[in-house]
């Protein structure tokens, strides 16, 4: 190596680096810094120096739906056609539900049947009821029956008693007497007065005989004169055969079955007149011992009726419960079996406009997945799609906003804030928020779903 190159090579750097050090202090160095003054960080303001905000937007409906049905199965109809508009509730499509619409005769039966076993345990129940306070009342009443048998005879019921043989007595004079004159024979007055009548008439029937006959024999007198005369001579001879029969009964006197009931009268006032006599005679023989034992086997029954009629209440209340919960289960059974029958038709949620139907008659469709999106296209609003963190926090409810839109140049429309999301979105690395405008109702342009549109706020409004 020629040492002597290489140093000369090194003194020449180093004047070099001289040279450059001296050039950039004297000409590119900055100057140097004075002394930061203290600054009152209480006093500090945040300013982002955004006085315009701008953001790109979608122009959509007030409100959209993508639906579904809840259940699967195979569309047999579609009620409404693309573009048309339906109020909240109208049927959109259905799905085939003969299944469920049996299910909903058989679930509608059942509790028809419900209703009916209640009404069945209700009148078994107030059955039971009864029978217990009849039961009840049975055992009062036995043990009433063996206080009195025990206790013998009051003189009150003794005198009772002893009235009712007189009166029987009684009867049996007066029952007698009509016997009595049944069977009597007839007064000679009576006899003498049937006999005038039977005279009078016979007189009466010869006098209408004499003046007629000879009026019914000729052949001149009309056939008026004939039936009058005719007519006058057999009331004449009634008249004789009525007066003779009154006159042959009161000959004879009463008739057979008047004196055989009269008879039979007096029998029956006696054997009643017995019975009242047995009776005061029991009263004042007073109570056997064979008497308190039958009036206490009274009591027993009428106690052990009781027990069983309250063991058949029981019974019919657990009836009437049972009842009840089976009307409860049929009654559930029934709105579950009307709430799948209506599950399988699509109706609107709100009032809009049907946007699409991507299904068609004879489809099999799934549970959850889309069948037909409506939206309420009464109005329009614009959702912003790139507005960033920066920006977001200018702005508020109720700001006014001025929107373009790329499909009518130079037209700008006028809207308002009305929400501004909560949660953030992740948009080509930039942190955004959807803000949504909606837009005044005097927008007449023909704005369709989907359009771009570019909004304007000034965040100095306040």
């Amino acid at each position: 190596m020629n040492w002597k190159r290489l140093g000369i090579g090194i003194v020449i750097l180093a004047v070099l680096g001289g040279a450059g050090f001296w050039g950039y202090t004297q000409f590119l160095a900055p100057d140097a810094e004075e002394p930061a003054e203290a600054v009152d960080v209480n006093a500090v303001s945040v300013d982002t120096g955004v006085d315009l905000v701008a953001a790109e937007g979608v122009v959509l409906p007030l409100a959209d739906a993508n639906l579904s049905f809840q259940t699967g199965g195979q569309l047999v109809e579609v009620l409404v056609e693309e573009g048309d508009d339906v109020d909240a509730g109208t049927p959109l499509l259905k799905l085939d539900s003969i299944d469920q619409e049996i299910a909903v005769t058989q679930a509608q039966a059942a509790v028809t049947q419900a209703q009916a076993n209640i009404e069945t345990a209700e009148s078994g129940l107030l059955a039971a009821q009864t029978g217990l306070e009849a039961a009840q009342i049975g055992v009062t009443s036995a043990q009433a029956q063996l206080a009195l048998t025990q206790a013998g005879p009051t003189a009150a019921q003794i005198a009772l008693s002893e009235k009712s043989v007189a009166a029987a007595d009684a009867v049996i004079t007066q029952a007698a007497g009509s016997r009595d004159a049944a069977v009597e024979e007839a007064s000679s007055a009576e006899v003498s007065a049937a006999q005038a009548q039977l005279q009078a008439a016979q007189a009466q029937y010869d006098a209408a005989l004499k003046s007629y006959q000879p009026i019914l024999q000729s052949d001149k007198p009309d056939d008026d004169v004939r039936e009058q005369a005719q007519l006058q001579l057999n009331a004449a001879l009634a008249n004789l055969q009525s007066a003779q029969a009154n006159l042959d009964e009161v000959l004879a006197g009463a008739k057979a079955g008047e004196r055989t009931a009269a008879a039979a009268g007096v029998q029956v006032a006696v054997n009643q007149r017995d019975a009242a006599q047995a009776q005061l005679d029991l009263l004042l023989t007073g109570a056997k011992p064979e008497q308190i034992a039958i009036a206490e086997a009274g009591v027993t029954q009428a106690e052990a009726a009781v027990t069983e009629a309250e063991l058949r209440l029981a019974s019919a209340e657990t009836a009437v419960e049972q009842a009840n919960a089976a009307l409860t289960e049929a009654e559930a059974a029934l709105a579950a079996a009307q709430s799948a029958l209506e599950k399988r038709t699509l109706t609107a949620p709100f009032a809009g406009t049907v946007a699409s139907i991507p299904v068609k008659v004879g489809q099999v469709v799934s549970p959850g997945v889309p069948v037909l999106m409506m939206a309420d296209m009464t109005g329009w609003q614009i959702e912003t799609t790139d507005l960033t963190e920066l920006s977001v926090v200018t702005i508020e409810k109720g700001f006014d906003v001025d929107v373009t839109i790329d499909a009518f140049p130079g037209e700008t429309f006028s809207g308002q804030v009305t929400d501004i999301s909560s949660v953030s979105d992740l948009v080509r690395g930039d942190v955004t928020y959807v803000v949504t405008v909606a837009l005044d109702n005097n927008v007449d342009a023909p704005l369709r779903w989907g359009m771009t549109a570019f909004i304007t706020i000034d965040s100095g409004q306040s």
